[in-house]
């Protein structure tokens, strides 16, 4: 990726307007990135005097809700007249935009109602946990890692993976409308 085209919050204010509040639209990339974050820290080890395994697997599938709805803020926000179409076609190029969807719609539903995009309803399968315990004089906690598969109709893939793919796409569907933002706002020659 240049460095014209790396994703920054700074890239999104040109292609974006503000919301009512003033904040930038994007903010839900942000929150999806801070979400791929948590996953990322589950991982590669999380330290705790007590762990909660079921929060880890709500920040897991929380990933996956909040990085499909980026597609909505794309379509309310922009200024470059992209379409809701347009945005789903380019999701459905994408299998792993389509799985993301499935993921957030099943879980958020229960069941898929709709042909899932993916073919299959995808769903969290396998969760590996390894843990290792640290004392220091009378105190002391776990470090725990989790690791999760997803079962699609082509098998289980890694779900971290899958997170790091899902915004890489976004990234690049983000740059790519800005660089249409800044050829609509040059003075033409």
């Amino acid at each position: 990726m240049t460095t014209q085209c790396q994703f920054a919050a700074t890239t999104c204010r040109m292609l974006m307007s503000r919301n009512r509040n003033g904040a930038l639209p994007m903010e839900q990339i942000e929150r999806a990135e801070r979400y791929l974050q948590r996953v990322r820290e589950i991982y590669q080890g999380i330290f705790s005097v007590s762990h909660d395994k079921a929060r880890y697997e709500d920040d897991l599938l929380s990933f996956f809700m909040h990085c499909y709805h980026i597609r909505d803020w794309i379509i309310h926000l922009n200024k470059v007249g992209v379409t809701a179409k347009q945005v789903d076609e380019f999701i459905a190029r994408h299998e792993a935009l389509n799985i993301c969807a499935d993921l957030c719609n099943g879980s958020k539903h229960c069941r898929l109602t709709r042909s899932p995009r993916s073919g299959s309803q995808p769903h969290v399968t396998t969760k590996a946990y390894r843990s290792a315990n640290w004392h220091a004089g009378s105190g002391g906690g776990d470090v725990i890692r989790g690791k999760y598969g997803i079962l699609t109709k082509s098998g289980i893939i890694d779900a971290l993976l899958l997170a790091e793919q899902c915004m890489a796409l976004w990234r690049k569907f983000v740059c790519d409308m800005e660089k249409i933002y800044l050829e609509m706002a040059s003075p033409q020659s």
